[in-house]
């Protein structure tokens, strides 16, 4: 119960995923009786780390799904752009970084799919769900930013929902494990414990 004496909650001002209710939540000399314990006591850490094995699969999914949106919406945007008497998508310097990261995208979706096939198998899968943690949302956001660039000055306006995507993703590089932690997990996961870092 969040009214318990010692229970303080703090909403933090996100810059992105503003449809989720994000903050702090802090005990101080907090009791909590027995019957609100949540699985076996002195297993939670690792009852959370086993989910986070699931829980990064879907977040590389999430920021699939935004980037494939907005990469969609700009393929179409593209076909319809006209400049120098031609929908711009003609210029391979436009459609070029568009086929790339259609391309990164599915390799991605890819990935996210193997891990949760993995999981559901139950097979280990900690190493490829460390891998769709860091490089799904890096991915997501790179494509993201290509498509704003692509749309021009019409992809900068906040009337435009391709902004707020990228913000969405980029907060999503750092929940559930940052980059840098996912890549120390794949790399444990490779090497002997004695040699890695």
């Amino acid at each position: 119960e969040l009214d318990r004496d010692g229970v303080a909650r703090e909403a933090t001002p996100d810059m992105g995923t503003k449809c989720v209710g994000r903050g702090f939540v802090t005990f101080t000399d907090t009791w909590i009786p027995e019957q609100n314990l949540l699985g076996a006591e002195g297993k939670g850490f690792t009852e959370v780390m086993q989910g986070f094995d699931f829980s990064r699969a879907l977040i590389g999914l999430q920021v699939i799904g935004a980037a494939q949106v907005t990469l969609d919406e700009t393929w179409e945007y593209a076909g319809q752009r006209m400049a120098f008497d031609q929908p711009i998508s003609k210029f391979q310097g436009l459609s070029f970084p568009l086929a790339e990261a259609d391309t990164l995208l599915t390799a991605a979706r890819v990935l996210c799919q193997k891990t949760l096939w993995l999981k559901d198998a139950g097979l280990p899968h900690t190493k490829e769900a460390a891998m769709c943690k860091w490089w799904a949302p890096k991915t997501a956001y790179d494509v993201i930013n290509q498509c704003l660039l692509s749309h021009g000055q019409f992809g900068y306006l906040t009337t435009r929902p391709i902004e707020q995507r990228m913000r969405d993703v980029l907060g999503l590089q750092i929940g559930d494990g940052t980059a840098q932690i996912m890549k120390l997990i794949i790399s444990r996961q490779n090497l002997p414990r004695e040699v890695a870092p």
